[in-house]
């Protein structure tokens, strides 16, 4: 029995035997299936129903329990719309409308959940669980009414809005603290409330665990990811945009460090709400009119803003006053900081505030020429932006960890020395290949303490994964096994940042992966501070990349302090940042692209004093060609001069 938050066996799912006409494998495929739901193996029960389905889609009993496995996940409109499917199939089965009845219920459709149960019963007078569940949800009601009449007389009522708003707030809470099952509910129960947006029903797309316990996990969820949003892509949801950093979902920050292309689950994001934007895109002898000058506007959001400035900050003070104005688009509460730390007074401040409508207007008449996207997805308010058109051209780059899938950003700023033209298959912006590194990361002073200070072993080389917890694919977990089984006096150190929920997660998929015995050798650390996190690199042995997902800023840092990095290039530019890095220093050798040498080099650095030294020398040679802002700058130029110019894709 899969059961739901009643009272049992009150408004309970049932899993029980369904006998269509089918071929015997299928019939022992699903009664395996069937086994193994009941067992509570879910993941097990869902591959087997999706066999059968793949050999017969006609087998109404795979439809719906495979329909019930998505209710107990919380995908409350796939799970609706497969339990249909079985019941248009086969109409004869009580236990079919039974659970129907369930699914209703639980998104608010009270009326059709009784009739649903009251057809389950036509079919089956005797079904006991269809007559129970039919009599509590009308005790409920009239409890429910009894206590409306008796409210409506005092005061102090808590008002159906303010229930709604409750409800939304709990959902986000939930969505935060990554209980996604617990944030899908909330949503689907405000969504039913007077004033709910059927757009929230779908929030759960958004939805994407920090952790993934395996491999096997990650592919499961892009199937029911790029599933769920053909679902949605089919429901004709109704979209409004001035409500949609609000109402509307984003793809999940989490989904580049799978990976995986992330192209066509971008694109079908952007497919669900281009069309609620009815604006017209600027035109550029409009914006142009009575000026020489290009405007350029530079997007970044409360919370991104440091990270920004880190790497554009040079840009942004030095860009050519004689040829471009800048219009520095950010929240109001993040202006002041930046003005500071920019310290130009020819800038145009344009400061936003909560409301959307207003920021796309302002943003508008600002008439920039050009708007240049730091994230274009970092927060929904910053990725649904793009789509209203703001300027005539608009690009992004690293900010955005690969496309947007965004149909009006026009181009991707990126790199000679990290892309190739093969490479544009994976991008819906047209791809630039600046001749410089797409950022201009400014070096910062070095700060060096010792191993004690830090509470570092001693003795033994130290291994420095300075990663965000996404970034440690589940394929990571075997790379650092290896290296530790054969650096045997080696340290593993892993930060695993502010949330203490996850942070445990994964120190236990770690401990389950490693071993106990070098678990013992694998030291966490929480979210630093910037200062406190730098100071590492000035006694760390090396650098360990995710073969998945490079370092970008942690690999500048590192490389200024000359410390070598090991990274495994990969095809796509979350993959290259590294090796970008050290093809700008001619130090291609350090690039690997396999696994087993991956695990000779960063070995052979970690144990070889000699070999390591030799790196860290070169490093410090070459490692101004990385720093060299003045390129980045004329770079940046030049792509605006020719854009605008030009004005021609064909030509660019």
């Amino acid at each position: 029995m899969v059961s739901i938050e009643m009272k049992k066996p009150s408004h309970s799912l049932l899993v029980t035997k369904s006998t269509p006409t089918i071929p015997s494998h299928v019939d022992n495929r699903y009664q395996n299936a069937l086994t193994k739901h009941r067992a509570g193996d879910l993941a097990g029960a869902e591959y087997l129903y999706r066999q059968i389905l793949s050999e017969n889609l006609s087998h109404a009993g795979a439809w719906h329990f495979l329909g019930t496995i998505f209710h107990k996940q919380g995908r409350y409109e796939e799970s609706l719309q497969y339990v249909e499917k079985s019941i248009r199939l086969e109409n004869s089965k009580s236990i079919f409308y039974n659970n129907y009845g369930v699914i209703l219920l639980e998104i608010g459709k009270t009326d059709e959940a009784i009739s649903a149960f009251q057809k389950a019963l036509e079919l089956d007078p005797h079904y006991a669980d269809a007559r129970a569940n039919l009599e509590q949800l009308r005790l409920n009601q009239n409890k429910t009414e009894g206590l409306k009449t008796t409210f409506e007389s005092l005061p102090g009522l808590i008002s159906s809005q303010s229930l709604l708003e409750n409800l939304f707030q709990q959902g986000n809470q939930f969505f935060v603290q990554e209980q996604f099952y617990e944030a899908n509910r909330a949503f689907h129960q405000a969504a039913s409330l007077p004033g709910g947006q059927e757009l929230w029903r779908w929030k759960s797309l958004g939805f994407c665990p920090t952790v993934m316990p395996n491999e096997e996990s990650i592919i499961r969820y892009w199937q029911q990811l790029d599933h769920g949003l053909d679902l949605a892509l089919q429901s004709n949801i109704a979209i409004d945009w001035r409500r949609l950093p609000f109402d509307g979902f984003t793809p999940s920050f989490n989904l580049p460090h799978h990976g995986n292309d992330c192209r066509s689950i971008k694109e079908k994001f952007a497919q669900i709400f281009t069309k609620g934007f009815p604006h017209d895109r600027p035109k550029l002898k409009t914006t142009m009119r009575n000026r020489t000058r290009i405007r350029i506007g530079f997007v970044t959001m409360a919370g991104h803003h440091r990270g920004f400035l880190r790497v554009y900050q040079s840009l942004l003070q030095k860009l050519n006053p004689d040829k471009f104005e800048i219009v520095f688009i950010s929240p109001l509460s993040v202006q002041n900081s930046c003005r500071n730390l920019i310290g130009r007074n020819d800038i145009i401040w344009l400061g936003l505030n909560d409301r959307f409508d207003d920021s796309v207007i302002r943003i508008r008449d600002a008439q920039c020429d050009l708007i240049y996207h730091w994230k274009a997805g970092g927060c929904p308010f910053d990725y649904f932006l793009p789509f209203a058109k703001l300027a005539p051209i608009q690009c992004t780059s690293l900010g955005s960890h690969g496309t947007s899938g965004i149909p009006t950003i026009d181009y991707y700023l990126s790199s000679s020395f990290l892309e190739t033209s093969e490479l544009q298959k994976y991008y819906t912006e047209r791809l630039i290949f600046l001749d410089s590194y797409p950022t201009g990361y400014v070096s910062e002073p070095t700060d060096s303490v010792t191993r004690q200070q830090l509470h570092l072993p001693e003795k033994g080389s130290l291994y420095f994964c300075p990663h965000r917890l996404a970034k440690y694919h589940p394929r990571f977990d075997l790379y650092l096994k290896q290296i530790l089984e054969r650096d045997q006096t080696g340290y593993l150190i892993l930060l695993t940042g502010n949330h203490l929920q996850l942070a445990k997660v994964f120190s236990e998929r770690i401990r389950q992966n490693l071993g106990e015995y070098l678990f013992r050798r694998v030291i966490l650390f929480p979210l630093l501070s910037h200062e406190q996190y730098r100071k590492f690199y000035s006694v760390v042995t090396c650098v360990l990349d995710s073969p998945v997902y490079a370092g970008d800023l942690t690999a500048h840092d590192a490389l200024e302090y000359n410390v070598p990095i090991v990274t495994q290039q990969g095809t796509l530019l979350v993959q290259r940042y590294t090796s970008g890095l050290y093809r700008m220093m001619n130090m291609e050798p350090f690039i690997t692209d396999n696994e087993e040498n991956y695990i000779n080099l960063a070995v052979r650095i970690g144990t070889d004093t000699d070999y390591n030294a030799t790196i860290r020398q070169t490093i410090a040679e070459r490692k101004e060609a990385i720093f060299d802002t003045k390129s980045f700058i004329r770079e940046y130029e030049h792509f605006f001069e020719r854009v605008i110019n030009l004005f021609d894709v064909s030509i660019i």
